[in-house]
């Protein structure tokens, strides 16, 4: 199990994008999304099978970046997110 820092840019203003949001909560045991854009989620997904399972719900203009979150990470969050990431043992 790791933690998936998942951001985005999705481009297309009347493409529906909900089977993405939906991919990325069904592929994921546990997820926090409190920033625009960016989701961090638990999953046993590695960084590469987790992005080719959102591939098919976005287009050639969109991006997407799919990252393993390490031990070391540092930011301006509120305390639930630092919470979340903290309550996670398996980093």
């Amino acid at each position: 199990m790791s933690i998936l820092i998942i951001n985005y840019e999705l481009k297309t203003p009347f493409k529906d994008y909900a089977p993405f949001y939906a991919a990325i909560k069904s592929n994921a045991t546990e997820w926090w999304h409190f920033m625009d854009n960016t989701w961090l989620v638990a999953t046993s997904y590695s960084a590469d099978q987790f992005a080719k399972l959102l591939y098919p719900h976005i287009v050639n203009t969109d991006h997407l970046l799919v990252m393993k979150v390490q031990k070391e990470y540092q930011g301006w969050l509120p305390k639930e997110a630092w919470d979340w990431l903290n309550s996670k043992y398996f980093f």
